[in-house]
């Protein structure tokens, strides 16, 4: 049986090792056509995907620039779409704002009330609106000028209410005192002009205690703070003396200065800027005494001027007023008080600077119908010197007739005085919650003498200057 056994496995292995060897033969014209396939394949995408390397290049260029382009558009595209939103916030804001305006608008309508309640508030504030203004008006001793303001509100009328008008005198060491009694009053408003230290005393208070100091002059080269001056500028003052003095056919012009007058030599300073303009020439002498005061308008004479100017009066320039000269004399605004000349005996004509200016409003009327006055018009325009003068003067009869009444203006007050009161008027109406001062300095207000514009430390007026002509005890008026 075993080898029965071991025949099998015999025959078995002698088959298996025939099937192995008849297996090769079959399988290799297979294999080999499958390897063959694969030869050829591998040889086309050799073909295929590394061909020519330039062409790779070129392909790869491309493909980079295409790259480039896609940044520059995704680039673009934020950049639109920042100012999309940055439109879409200021759409918004605005929006909001007016949003909010209408809310405000809104809520103060509704707060108003009723109209009857409405007239209550009204009447109320017109009520508190009423309360004068407590002002002081502080003058050297022996001034009346307190006086004639004062006597002048009480026959203002209905404006007289917008002010309670009290006067002080001022003391050359009684400071304290004075300063002591404006505070007890309450004082509010300060008016006063005069002295060197009467005006120094009085901007100094009105710094301390922050309250408005109103004058018409100023001692000092500038005004201080506070201190608002109803006076023009030195600079618009000596536009308007050269071009009166080029008009008056005056072409040499010799300034005596007082030494130590920083005002008057700020002013002669902007006058030999201003005159030469118009076509003329300014000789400017400064004298320290009596003896020197000849010496240096012995000087002015040789040097051949026609007309001398004084910007503020001293003794030596009183006296020289009553004197023979071969000029004449021009005054400044210091000139112009209530008593001059007084007791100057005045043989000569004097020409003066007036402190009131003429507002701008009322210049334009008068050249509206100068205009229709036709060839006389044109006529007077086209004399020179004298003659233009006189042409103005048979002109203005009527002007002169109307400066000549005393009655009626001194009951209506000054330019000044009318102007005053205006200003004191329109700012009691307009004061609210503010201070006098903050409502000053933000105010303006256009007058008889002119605009004015309330900056502290500085001069407020707007106008056409002023002039007169003196001789003897009389008075004209030289403005057109």
């Amino acid at each position: 049986m075993d080898e029965k056994n071991q025949q099998g496995g015999t025959e078995a292995k002698e088959m298996d090792e025939r099937n192995q060897q008849s297996k090769p033969e079959a399988i290799e014209p297979k294999e080999q056509a499958k390897q063959e396939s694969y030869k050829a394949t591998a040889q086309h995408r050799g073909v295929e995907y590394y061909g020519d390397a330039e062409d790779r290049e070129e392909e790869e260029a491309l493909e980079r620039e295409r790259q480039r382009l896609r940044e520059e558009r995704r680039e673009r595209r934020k950049q639109k779409e920042a100012a999309k939103k940055a439109a879409q916030r200021r759409r918004l804001f605005l929006l909001l704002l007016f949003l909010c305006v209408v809310f405000v608008a809104l809520f103060l309508f509704l707060r108003k009330g009723s109209p009857a309640q409405r007239g209550e508030e009204k009447t109320s504030s017109s009520v508190a609106e009423r309360a004068p203004i407590e002002v002081y008006y502080v003058e050297d001793k022996g001034s009346t000028k307190g006086e004639e303001l004062g006597t002048y509100l009480e026959n203002a009328g209905e404006n007289n209410a917008s002010v309670n008008l009290h006067t002080l005198i001022y003391e050359e060491g009684k400071e304290e005192d004075l300063k002591q009694a404006l505070k007890e009053a309450k004082a509010e408003l300060l008016l006063g002009e005069g002295s060197e230290k009467l005006e120094a005393f009085l901007e100094k208070f009105s710094v301390e205690e922050k309250i408005p100091y109103l004058s018409q002059s100023s001692k000092k080269l500038e005004p201080g703070n506070n201190h608002f001056v109803l006076e023009k500028s030195l600079e618009d003052q000596a536009v308007d003396l050269g071009f009166f003095a080029y008009n008056e056919a005056f072409r040499k012009m010799g300034i005596l200065l007082q030494e130590g007058d920083e005002k008057g030599k700020t002013l002669a300073e902007q006058l030999s800027e201003s005159f030469p303009e118009y076509g003329g020439t300014v000789e400017i002498r400064t004298y320290k005494g009596e003896e020197d005061f000849q010496a240096k308008l012995s000087e002015l004479e040789e040097a051949g001027i026609d007309l001398l100017f004084l910007p503020s009066p001293g003794e030596q320039e009183k006296a020289l007023l009553s004197q023979e000269k071969a000029y004449n004399i021009l005054l400044g605004k210091d000139w112009d008080q209530e008593n001059f000349p007084g007791d100057l005996e005045l043989p000569y004509p004097v020409y003066l600077y007036g402190r009131e200016n003429k507002a701008f409003t009322l210049v334009e009327k008068e050249e509206e119908s100068s205009d229709s006055s036709g060839e006389e018009a044109q006529k007077s325009s086209d004399l020179s010197g004298k003659e233009a003068q006189e042409s103005s003067y048979s002109s203005g009869e009527e002007a002169q007739e109307s400066s000549d009444s005393s009655g009626e203006e001194a009951q209506s007050g000054s330019r000044y005085d009318r102007d005053l009161l205006g200003i004191l008027s329109k700012l009691r109406a307009e004061v609210k919650k503010k201070s006098l001062l903050q409502t000053l300095e933000s105010m303006s207000y256009q007058g008889e003498c002119g605009e004015y514009h309330f900056l502290p430390g500085e001069y407020c007026l707007k106008g056409q200057g002023q002039f007169y002509e003196f001789q003897g005890q009389e008075k004209r008026d030289l403005n057109p």
